[in-house]
């Protein structure tokens, strides 16, 4: 059990997984290189050996035609079958010629009746290896035409089983079985396994078959026959291989070389393998570790670069990563510092906002603002003089962001400094002296293209009179008593771009149940998820849906609304602000 854990601890680790896995592909080649070469010598050897006999047959096939014609030019007419001499020294010759042989001839009309030779034979000549009633025979047929007849000689050499054991003594082999079998039928109740290890395997002392084509002396069809099976000689063989050369060196030593050389090969390989291995898990070490130290947040590691490979290229890509890493981590932190600093300018803006609104006799005002961003550059403010009298202020600085707030922040600081005096009315300035006096202050200090819109009213609720100036702000909106909606387009440029401006005082009565919106171009530039505008004809549209006198609160509250829906689901890019004065 202890030495399974300890195999199975070792095979957890990546460096005995490669050199295990290179080394057993490295064996495994060799061994099935060798087995290769060993059978295939093994199936040459075998082959060669029946190959022999094989031959011997095609040689005494092929030689026969020689024989037989001296002994037929001798044969001039049909006086052969009177002539005993003749006969017996015909026979003899064959005999001689042929050990084992059978010769007849026969003398027939110059017409061949039927039945003589077989239905396929058209030729009065066959020379070749014939299957007869089961028997494999080498079979001659000559037929010549001589005076008022014809001499048919047909001769017939058994290949039994004294030829073949002659021929294979011969060639140094063994016959084992000389009963003649079909091919097809040969080995068939073996199989493939059977066959696989006949003629594979190394060493088998199973028998050779003998193959030759035979004709079927009856139908003519051609078919593979086993005349006999023999067993191999490796003596034979190897003598043979030994007496290819002068000196045995000759063949030996080329083997030996090659054999040499692929070990050679194969150890070479072994052992780039291993390097390549140890190499590989060194840089992986190298590099689990270094990733748990970035994980733990320590980038100051670093993985020495030993070689421009690929895996050279690996651990410089990993020293970069960790430098920008600790780059982004330093970006980070500062991050989090400007985050943590806008959240708090976030909430002290909103301290900078009216906490509550004023209330005023026979009015009410209400405002609202949404930045696009942490902090807004829009503004509105009250200034309560009494209880009658309130100041109206909603600007909108140029540009987004931190910097929009802090011109925001200063826009207010220098309106409240304009308005220490509230108790006496004499020494207010009023709205139009009030927007040269934030223009002047303003421009040139942000830069010289920095500016702000603004709205500024004063409305006394004795009179209903609202006096103000518009300075390059959206248009004011009116609402009438009756329902009615008017936008009051008159107006100034925006304070801050022209030091001397002077701003023109506008103003008018509200009567009971009107009411006024003020508010920032954020309101009506609000896209929704198709990118379109809400525009000032749609809040022109939602103003006419208010009820007659509708509160300022409840007018804020439903005209924010609609924008919300309308922007759903979109990204804003600019404050919203809104101020509402209603007349009760």
């Amino acid at each position: 059990m202890k030495t399974f854990l300890k195999l199975s601890k070792a095979w957890a680790a990546l460096r005995w997984k490669m050199t295990i896995i290179f080394s057993f592909f490295s064996i495994v080649s060799v061994a099935m290189i060798t087995c290769f070469s060993i059978a295939l010598l093994n199936v040459v050897i075998r082959r060669e050996s029946a190959f022999l006999i094989e031959e011997r047959i095609k040689v005494i096939v092929e030689s026969r035609t020689g024989i037989i014609d001296p002994v037929l030019n001798r044969i001039d007419g049909c006086e052969y079958a009177s002539n005993a001499a003749l006969f017996s020294l015909f026979t003899e010759y064959m005999s001689a010629s042929w050990p084992g042989s059978q010769t007849v001839v026969s003398m027939l009309p110059l017409e061949v009746p039927p039945g003589v030779n077989p239905p396929w034979l058209d030729s009065p000549t066959f020379t070749g290896t014939v299957e007869d009633q089961g028997k494999v025979e080498i079979r001659f047929l000559r037929m010549v035409k001589r005076k008022g007849c014809l001499v048919r000689v047909v001769v017939r050499v058994p290949i039994g089983e004294a030829y073949l054991s002659q021929s294979a003594a011969a060639s140094g082999l063994e016959v084992v079985d000389s009963q003649p079998v079909m091919l097809r039928r040969y080995r068939h109740d073996e199989g493939l396994v059977g066959e696989s290890e006949a003629n594979f395997l190394p060493g088998s002392w199973r028998p050779i078959p003998v193959v030759v084509v035979a004709r079927d002396w009856e139908s003519g069809s051609i078919e593979s026959w086993v005349i006999c099976q023999i067993r191999p000689g490796y003596s034979r063989t190897i003598a043979d291989l030994s007496r290819m050369g002068l000196r045995r060196a000759s063949w030996f030593g080329p083997l030996i070389s090659i054999g040499f050389g692929l070990c050679l090969a194969y150890a070479c390989g072994v052992f780039f393998s291993l390097r390549l291995s140890r190499r590989i898990v060194s840089v992986i070490d190298t590099l689990s570790y270094a990733a748990h130290k970035v994980g733990s947040g320590d980038f100051s590691v670093s993985i020495p670069v030993a070689e421009r490979d690929q895996l050279g290229l690996l651990a410089t890509s990993f020293n970069t990563m960790t430098n920008h890493l600790k780059d982004l981590r330093e970006q980070e932190k500062q991050r989090i510092i400007l985050e943590r600093d806008i959240a708090l300018a976030h909430e002290a803006q909103q301290y900078l906002y009216p906490r509550f609104a004023p209330v005023l006799f026979g009015a009410e005002v209400c405002g609202i603002t949404a930045p696009a961003r942490i902090v807004s550059g829009d503004l509105y403010d009250f200034f309560p003089f009494d209880d009658n009298v309130v100041g109206l202020l909603c600007a909108d600085v140029s540009g987004k962001g931190v910097s929009a707030a802090l011109m925001m922040a200063h826009l207010q600081a220098v309106a409240h400094g304009r308005m220490l005096f509230l108790e006496q009315p004499s020494a207010r300035p009023s709205p139009s002296a009030l927007a040269a006096m934030l223009n002047r202050d303003l421009c040139g200090r942000f830069g010289d293209n920095r500016y702000a819109t603004m709205f500024y009213g004063e409305y006394d609720s004795n009179t209903r009179l609202l006096r103000y100036v518009n300075a390059g702000n959206c248009p004011p909106i009116l609402i009438s008593a009756a329902g009615e909606v008017t936008v009051l387009r008159d107006g100034d440029l925006p304070i801050g771009l022209f030091p001397e401006m002077a701003y023109q005082e506008l103003g008018f009565t509200l009567s009971r149940g009107s009411a006024i919106v003020v508010y920032s171009d954020g309101l009506i530039d609000a896209l929704n998820s198709h990118g379109r505008e809400f525009g000032e004809e749609r809040l022109v549209s939602c103003c006419k849906l208010l009820p007659k006198g509708t509160s300022a609160e409840s007018i804020c509250s439903f005209l924010s609304q609609r924008v919300e829906e309308w922007s759903a689901g979109a990204e804003q890019f600019d404050d919203t602000t809104l101020l509402v004065l209603a007349v009760n």
